[in-house]
């Protein structure tokens, strides 16, 4: 979020939430197969930082997006991992790269109807824009959220 001129910040976030007859913990196991994200994302590698692990507090991931050489880092600190062990799980998971900044808070819940609704929140910050440039971080946050909807239904598919 960037500084408004009050002092308050304005948020450039948005929020996808899909619905799936799949169980919570199954949901939350295809939400956080990084093979799964690697498969669906196009032209992205997801893989934890340093030897492999089970995801938890503090263990480190990184996006990597690239067309042959050209390409850049997402690094990702997972601050929060409650996996859905009698009902609901949730993730806060805090973006640390240069080039994209922010906050993920990914839900998993049952529903009554049975199956489980998912919702990926995402704070967008772009660290190297300058502030008179922050209304392209709200930009970038509406024009992300169809395509997280899109991956989020191949996850979970």
């Amino acid at each position: 979020m960037r500084p408004r001129a009050d002092g308050g910040e304005v948020p450039a976030d948005f929020v996808v939430q899909v619905d799936t007859p799949l169980t919570p913990g199954q949901a939350w196991q295809r939400v956080w197969d990084f093979d799964r994200h690697t498969e669906v994302i196009p032209l992205t590698t997801v893989t934890t930082v340093g030897p492999a692990t089970p995801l938890a507090v503090g263990v480190e991931f990184c996006g990597r997006t690239a067309v042959g050489p050209a390409g850049f880092d997402d690094p990702m600190r997972v601050d929060v991992w409650e996996p859905p062990t009698s009902g609901a799980g949730r993730a806060v998971v805090t973006k640390t790269g240069s080039v994209i900044g922010g906050r993920i808070e990914v839900t998993v819940v049952p529903v009554a109807k049975g199956g489980t609704r998912i919702s990926w929140r995402q704070q967008v910050d772009l660290p190297w824009l300058p502030s008179r440039l922050s209304w392209l971080e709200r930009l970038a946050a509406r024009a992300a959220a169809p395509g997280y909807r899109m991956v989020l239904n191949r996850l979970l598919a």
